[in-house]
């Protein structure tokens, strides 16, 4: 049985419910700072009736993780996803229950650039208590989570999230969340989820978001990383792991831990695509 399959006997959107609380006992016990993000944790009006999560998102406060992880691993909990491997952003690793299943656990949230500590300070400063499974879980307030959804929705893509969490809202609304993206250095994520990414051609962040919003191939996407990446030691880490296989997610694709035979023969095909791609671009070049 796979590990998305184990331990779900209970309709998904309950279990989910029931590990928001799970998790905010746990921070509660373990004195930690989080905020819910997304899936029940969003209020009244800001997304589409009837949108479900399959998974928990939370943000803790990024001095406070160690506690977090160590709370969430107290009750059988297993990391199955590192930071540096889980996303572009390296923004959040994966926890697995058998029981609560997935927990996603950010420490930043893409698009954000402010620092991660002082960005958890501004998104948690107005922060409310939004009962889920009749815990109560905190969330972030109604303009926070507005600016949360838009991001996420830039870098998924574009999602109807937009419809509500934007479109939907006053001028007045949007003006403060505006001003929010603005004091967490997100207006380039903000302009990429409301359609005004061509605004900032000239931001370091302006090809990756294009490329969220567009596609595009492997190689124009890390292009896209290499120049957005703030800092020489940042870009010559990305160089480095651009051509190594990411076991996190071989592994979550094996549903098992991969062999050392199945990181070389992936490691093979990685290095082939890029090498196939580079002679196509030189040959239309």
């Amino acid at each position: 049985m796979s590990e998305d399959a184990e331990g779900r006997h209970a309709p998904i959107a309950a279990r989910v419910h029931l590990a928001h609380a799970v998790v905010q006992k746990l921070a509660d016990d373990h004195r930690v700072d989080l905020l819910h993000l997304k899936g029940p944790a969003v209020l009244p009006g800001l997304r589409a009736e009837g949108r479900k999560s399959s998974d928990v998102d939370v943000l803790v406060r990024p001095s406070h993780l160690d506690r977090l992880v160590t709370a969430l691993e107290s009750v059988g909990f297993e990391q199955r996803t590192d930071f540096s491997t889980g996303s572009v952003f390296a923004h959040a690793a994966n926890w697995w229950h058998d029981d609560w299943g997935w927990v996603d656990v950010h420490v930043s949230w893409p698009g954000v650039t402010l620092d991660a500590e002082e960005a958890f300070d501004v998104l948690a400063r107005d922060s409310q208590p939004h009962a889920i499974a009749h815990w109560p879980c905190a969330v972030p307030d109604p303009t926070a989570q507005r600016l949360v959804l838009v991001l996420h929705s830039a870098r998924s893509g574009g999602t109807s999230d937009v419809d509500h969490a934007w479109g939907a809202a006053t001028p007045a609304e949007q003006d403060d969340v505006r001003r929010l993206a603005a004091r967490l250095g997100a207006e380039v994520a903000l302009a990429a989820g409301i359609g005004e990414l061509e605004l900032h051609r000239g931001a370091p962040t302006y090809a990756l978001w294009h490329h969220f919003l567009h596609g595009g191939s492997r190689l124009d996407e890390w292009r896209a990383r290499l120049a957005a990446a703030p800092t020489v030691r940042a870009k010559a880490a990305l160089v480095t792991a651009a051509m190594r296989v990411n076991r996190d997610h071989l592994r979550m694709e094996l549903g098992r831990p991969p062999t050392r035979d199945e990181v070389r023969a992936r490691q093979r095909v990685r290095v082939r695509k890029a090498v196939d791609e580079v002679s196509r671009r030189v040959r239309r070049a």
